[in-house]
């Protein structure tokens, strides 16, 4: 049987968020649904999208025993969990990599600030699809622990990281006790281990660049062509290309580059490298879970920074391999 999960109101009509039903086919499937749940179910079901796996399917879709089924309704105003215009998430991810770039140029202080901003930015998209799905987490927690985390570690170095890593996930659990609505167990959850996310991410950016600025050029770079191989790979129709083997491997080679470039030890920064393309993939199934409520290693994701995702993870990770190895 299929496993049916549902989102928003029809999660509440149903009563239950997922449920195993027989099927062949998608519209096998919520045939038997309506029949099971009643006409409200059904009213509600006309203007859901339907994702198989985390990608929009249809009606004569097939499914087998382990497949996963999605109903995600719209939400007030009519906005709905569909996936970003392409121009709007190549063109976000561009700037914020661009922006970090350029402000690592010009130096540690710029680029804080412009951390911070980027951090904030991913925050707000990661809440406010969770949002949408009825799965609320808290703003304003993790963006105090963003800003903590740039200032604490440019401040006190790997202490401070690591306090502000601990002190947001524990604000944010404090900040779900004081409001009603994020004490769901999914929004507690989901608020610590972002938080958690967060603060190292950013952390450790900054812990990159008091190392060197070279350090941070290296990791950006790593990062920016392991995603635009992945994505790549996954946008074009080629039998057996994954595109999580073709980002690895990206990375690998990026690190290869950056450590001949910029590094007096090769294998470091090859190591590194790897460290952050595997943070990439884990990145990827922490966002689908925030984003979509399941693990979707294909497929889109709501949200215009999804692509942030795994770099947030990425950038902790390759920092401590590289102090690790180093």
């Amino acid at each position: 049987m299929a496993r049916l999960r549902l989102f928003a109101n029809l999660r509440e009509i149903a009563g239950t968020g997922s449920v195993e039903i027989s099927g062949r086919t998608v519209g096998e499937v919520l045939a038997a649904a309506v029949e099971y749940f009643g006409p409200e179910f059904a009213g509600g079901l006309s203007m859901a999208q339907v994702w198989v796996n985390g990608v929009r399917a249809g009606d004569a879709t097939t499914v087998g025993d382990n497949d996963e089924i999605a109903l995600v309704p719209p939400v007030s105003g009519g906005t709905s969990l569909a996936r970003s215009p392409m121009w709007m998430e190549v063109s976000l991810v561009v700037a914020v990599v661009a922006a970090l770039f350029i402000a690592n140029s010009l130096g540690i202080q710029a680029l804080a600030i412009t951390t911070v901003l980027a951090g904030s930015l991913w925050v707000w998209d990661v809440t406010d699809v969770a949002g949408r799905r009825g799965v609320f987490i808290g703003a304003i927690p993790l963006v105090f622990t963003v800003c903590g985390s740039v200032v604490v570690s440019y401040r006190f170095g790997i202490p401070g990281m690591a306090a502000a890593t601990v002190g947001g996930g524990l604000f944010a659990l404090v900040w779900a006790v004081v409001t009603p609505r994020l004490r769901p167990l999914d929004s507690v959850a989901g608020m610590v281990v972002l938080a958690a996310v967060a603060g190292f991410g950013c952390g450790s950016l900054m812990l990159l660049r008091l190392r060197s600025k070279e350090e941070v050029t290296a990791f950006l770079l790593v990062a920016t062509l392991s995603v635009a191989a992945s994505w790549i790979a996954g946008s074009v129709e080629v039998t057996g290309l994954d595109p999580f083997t073709v980002g690895i491997v990206t990375a690998l080679g990026a690190g290869g580059v950056a450590g001949a470039l910029w590094s007096e030890d090769l294998w470091p920064m090859i190591v590194a490298s790897a460290g952050a393309a595997i943070a990439l993939v884990a990145g990827r199934n922490l966002g689908s879970l925030a984003r979509s409520g399941g693990f979707y290693l294909i497929g889109a994701l709501p949200g215009s920074l999804h692509y942030l995702d795994g770099v947030m993870m990425a950038a902790g990770t390759f920092w401590l391999m590289l102090r690790l190895v180093g």
